[in-house]
């Protein structure tokens, strides 16, 4: 299987991973100081940008030929349209790579699909993933997302408001930080017990040496370990007020900045657990990146030239479909007017060329992507005009193969599917 490198950039860490022969490898991580100096409009640092596009060609000169996808969260959604477009234009003139900044929407989909089907507990379960910017809840019953939250709150924000806090020892008290986190959390519908709390933190409970102990509410290889709430809490203790800043450096060295947001993120998990009355907690070492490789879409629109590639553009439809994509357009397959200037689908019947592209247009901006068939490289007329309306609203676009106009070259986007 062709090797893929899969990078999640958030606001304060990035982590790059290998996927191959449906197996994930964390490469690297780097925590990198975005919400330094950032601001909505001018995107962010100068200095933070340099990093990142170190670490981008240090990325692609360890990984030459494997196809490189970026997801981007946090505070990179924060940016004005204008500042948006920039930025990724700016990035793809410098990596030739396309810089996907991913919806709260989105993320929420791609966290289910990391831990759906992990828990056989016929219950509903508390996902929780909390970032530098943004923390999301999802309460998952089987395999259906029941409710979701999105809240603009992350560890940047506990450490901006509690500066004194990544003091050697905490100089601010555990309690006060919860207080301030649980006044932000928004009611639940559902009643939860048990929480994934996930983001690389059974890694991180393991080297702080949280009270562990094997799970005994269900079996999955990747979860082997729980925690219970009362020791959660007296772990977060220690790793206020018992455990220096340096020493949790030294846990992590390989990025000893990312321990800057232990104290945050681990305040955050502990008032979210003690608002809803969470007993149990599910350490997850599963994020973003775990979810895109299970399903990396919702929906799609397809674009190309029905009338001389219908075959090759309804194989593609098929191997999206079959991974679970949903293709808002096409809906139907059987040509009823083959051969004629403009193509019409057998269900099509009654509805003028003008409605058609309406209803195609409306399916890219509903879309999370836009897949150009264009076998060869070739981009007809229509495909034409619904790049440049996907591109417009800031859609994803992924050509299935190189294509061959210059102009389409110049363009931010991913080639192969």
């Amino acid at each position: 299987m062709t090797e893929k490198i899969l990078i999640d950039v958030g606001s304060s860490t990035i982590k790059a991973y290998c996927y191959k022969s449906k197996k994930l490898e964390l490469l690297l991580q780097r925590s990198i100081g975005f919400k330094d100096s950032f601001d909505a409009y001018s995107g962010i640092s100068v200095e933070a940008k340099k990093e990142l596009f170190e670490l981008i060609d240090s990325v692609k000169i360890n990984n030459l030929n494997a196809p490189i996808k970026i997801y981007a969260t946090g505070i990179f959604r924060k940016l004005t349209d204008q500042a948006r477009s920039a930025f990724i234009d700016e990035f793809f003139l410098r990596t030739n790579l396309f810089f996907n900044i991913i919806s709260h929407d989105l993320e929420n989909f791609y966290l289910e699909m990391a831990l759906v089907g992990k828990c056989s507990l016929n219950e509903p379960i508390l996902l929780i993933n909390i970032g530098g910017g943004s923390t999301e809840l999802v309460v998952m019953y089987g395999n259906e997302a029941i409710e979701r939250h999105n809240i603009d709150l992350g560890a940047g924000a506990i450490n901006t408001a509690f500066p004194r806090m990544n003091q050697s020892l905490s100089e601010v008290p555990l309690e006060h930080v919860i207080e301030f986190v649980v006044h932000t959390l928004p009611p639940l519908s559902n009643k939860v017990v048990v929480a994934f709390y996930n983001g690389g933190e059974l890694t991180y409970m393991q080297l702080a040496k949280y009270a562990l102990k094997h799970n005994s509410l269900f079996n999955d290889a990747d979860h082997s370990l729980m925690i219970q709430a009362q020791d959660f809490a007296a772990g977060n203790k220690h790793v206020f007020h018992g455990l220096t800043l340096e020493e949790l450096e030294s846990l992590m060295p390989h990025d000893p900045k990312w321990m800057h947001g232990a104290r945050g993120c681990s305040a955050i998990a502990q008032a979210i657990g003690e608002k809803y009355g969470i007993e149990t907690i599910i350490p997850s070492d599963s994020n973003t990146v775990h979810g895109i490789v299970r399903q990396e879409l919702r929906y799609a629109t397809l674009s190309g030239s029905f009338r001389k590639h219908l075959d090759y553009i309804l194989g593609i439809k098929q191997q999206l479909e079959s991974s679970g994509i949903r293709i808002l357009s096409p809906r139907f397959t059987e040509p009823k007017n083959p051969g004629e200037t403009f193509f019409v689908f057998t269900g099509e019947e009654g509805l003028s060329p003008l409605e058609l592209e309406r209803h195609h247009l409306k399916s890219i901006a509903d879309s999370d992507a836009l897949v150009v068939c264009d076998p060869n490289g070739y981009v007809g007329a229509s495909a034409l005009l619904e790049i440049g309306y996907a591109h417009a609203l800031g859609k994803r676009i992924i050509f299935a193969e190189k294509p061959e106009e210059f102009m389409l070259n110049t363009l931010p986007a991913e080639i192969g599917l």
